[in-house]
């Protein structure tokens, strides 16, 4: 039975339009709209079917003498969503009205216009369950805790909420990642690990980029839906040419930061701070690089995009995870941006000039990996460049995690 405080799941289509009228609002990405007749309530939403694992493909190998296959591996292949539309009305008229909208606001040439921009099918998962840990990692004095157990972003933790570190409530200012928080005033107690906290979960959101193929059809007559002629039930196939769902985006930085403090030697090389390794620069002679572990709570590996904000030289990146990596042989000037896009495949600076020649490594393979590829979920990421400036040069990894189904 469902508790008082849980509130229930909802769907929800979110429409291309014009992107110069409708700026990024909130999770709402630029040039969409969600209209309200498409807030797909239960009285409206009938049924829905196609939303648990992906389509996929084993790619396998047969010897001549061998019985049965090898696998080698998997491939995920393109996923069709059916849902089931109902609605009674009160006037032949606004029957007709209903049809009309539903028409427009689906119509799949609305994607295509110079860049294809695709329907997103939203899913709202359940809130109000109380999610709680005893992990979390606090430093007096700074506005930042840590959780590898958290889900921040996933179970929907968001900015104005409360966060509970002990008995003391916190209100959540921003949650970068889904294993970081930023608190709105600084935290108060004893720099400790292993810290007892609990939030409310609230809607956490996946997203699905597809385009309506097939319905409805608005068939009239004796064998037509159960509420004609005052009403409809219509079937809409929806394909999803990419078949993951995605969460809502998530970033990790670099800096070089304000204060460094000392240089300590170590006969390898130098840093600044009280130990490599742990979340702190580390000086050689040709580069500055940072090793931060990235937790990755996904089910199918996201492809993040990575801007480095120059000057750098020789910028790189590594999953020592997984052994893939991307470097640059380009000097990224100062207040220059690249950004590197593994999804998309491309490589641009901020006035749109192709990169691409400078770039060698896994583009294509580079990503955050889930378990157990990524053992306990932490992908190590660092990245590497030199003639960094303190408080200037920064790298930022920003992906959405990506899942099988839902």
């Amino acid at each position: 039975m469902i508790g008082q405080s849980e509130r229930l799941e909802y769907d929800q289509i979110l429409v291309p339009v014009d992107a110069a009228l409708y700026p990024a609002r909130g999770d709402v990405p630029a040039g969409y709209r969600p209209y309200t007749l498409l807030h797909l309530s239960r009285k409206l939403l009938h049924a829905v079917a196609g939303a648990g694992l992906a389509p996929l493909h084993f790619i396998t190998q047969r010897g001549p003498f061998q019985d049965g296959e090898t696998a080698l591996d998997m491939r995920l292949d393109v996923r069709t969503v059916q849902i089931v539309l109902g609605e009674a009305v009160g006037t032949h008229t606004e029957y007709w009205d209903k049809r009309w909208d539903i028409l427009d606001m689906l119509r799949p040439n609305r994607s295509f216009n110079g860049a294809v921009r695709p329907l997103i099918y939203r899913k709202w998962l359940p809130a109000g369950k109380t999610e709680r840990g005893t992990d979390l990692a606090v430093t007096n004095g700074s506005t930042t805790v840590t959780s590898a157990t958290g889900r921040f972003v996933e179970r929907g933790l968001d900015a104005g909420q409360a966060l509970t570190i002990e008995v003391n409530d916190y209100t959540v200012a921003a949650v970068p990642n889904d294993y970081t928080v930023t608190l709105a005033r600084p935290y108060g107690g004893a720099t400790a690990t292993g810290v007892r906290w609990q939030y409310r979960r609230g809607w956490g959101k996946r997203d699905l980029y597809c385009l309506l193929e097939q319905g409805p059809s608005f068939d009239e007559g004796p064998d037509s839906s159960p509420y004609f002629p005052r009403g409809y039930y219509e079937v809409l196939r929806f394909v999803a040419h990419d078949p993951t769902w995605y969460g809502l985006g998530q970033t990790e930085t670099w800096t070089m930061p304000g204060d460094i403090g000392g240089l300590t030697f170590d006969g390898t090389g130098a840093y600044f701070g009280a130990a490599h390794g742990d979340g702190l620069w580390l000086f050689r002679q040709a580069y500055v690089n940072e090793t931060i572990e990235v937790v990755y709570w996904g089910t199918v590996a996201a492809k993040p995009t990575i801007t480095v904000t120059g000057p750098a030289v020789l910028p790189s990146i590594e999953n020592a995870t997984t052994g893939d990596s991307i470097a640059m042989d380009y000097e990224v000037a100062e207040g220059e941006t690249v950004t590197i896009d593994t999804l998309a495949l491309t490589v641009e600076n901020g006035d749109g000039v192709n990169l691409m020649p400078y770039l060698s490594g896994d583009l294509a393979s580079f990503g955050l990996a889930p378990a157990p590829q990524a053992p306990a979920r932490v992908n190590e990421i660092g990245v590497y460049f030199g003639r960094g400036v303190v408080g200037q040069s920064t790298a930022t990894l920003a992906w959405r995690n990506q899942y099988i189904g839902i």
